[in-house]
């Protein structure tokens, strides 16, 4: 199991490097859009549906990475004075009662949209190019990541909860 475990993080470190390095692009290619816009009034036609495409993977790979280091927003006010054992078996709670059944039902209407993108091979309006079929693949991607990372601190708390010990 700490081998899966550490596949997870792992995989996850990959996803938070990629979206430093999708982050970079997604400058550049606002720079040159605004450029291209209002220095040489000639805006491209690939600007904005790089930039929803960028961004939209940089969003959903850094979720997975700030949920690697338990870095999302909470309202910490009391969780911080909480022993361990306790931090534990709130967020088991949270994990099992809310983020595992909407998040699961999240991903498969992803799923079916990635089959739908697929099986009518959606392009965008500007040409043949299937822009839809990438997004919609790596936003499922990302939130699959996002998932395992989740599911791998829900068994992290877990064994927390009931071994009192952190892996």
């Amino acid at each position: 199991m700490r081998k899966i475990l550490r596949i997870i993080d792992s995989v996850n470190e990959w996803a938070g490097a990629i979206s430093s390095w999708l982050l970079l692009i997604l400058i550049v290619v606002i720079l040159w859009e605004v450029i291209a816009r209002y220095v040489f009034n000639a805006p491209t036609t690939w600007g904005f549906n790089s930039f929803r495409m960028i961004s939209g993977a940089l969003i959903v790979f850094g979720w997975a990475y700030a949920q690697r280091y338990n870095s999302h927003i909470r309202v910490d006010i009391l969780y911080t004075r909480f022993s361990p054992r306790k931090k534990a078996l709130i967020d088991v709670a949270g994990t099992g009662l809310l983020f595992l059944p909407l998040f699961g039902t999240f991903i498969v209407l992803a799923w079916h949209s990635v089959l739908r993108a697929y099986m009518f091979y959606m392009t965008h309006y500007q040409g043949s190019i299937p822009t839809s079929l990438l997004y919609l693949t790596i936003i499922f991607i990302g939130l699959c990541l996002f998932f395992l990372q989740f599911l791998a601190r829900f068994v992290r708390d877990f064994h927390i909860l009931f071994k009192g010990e952190t892996q």
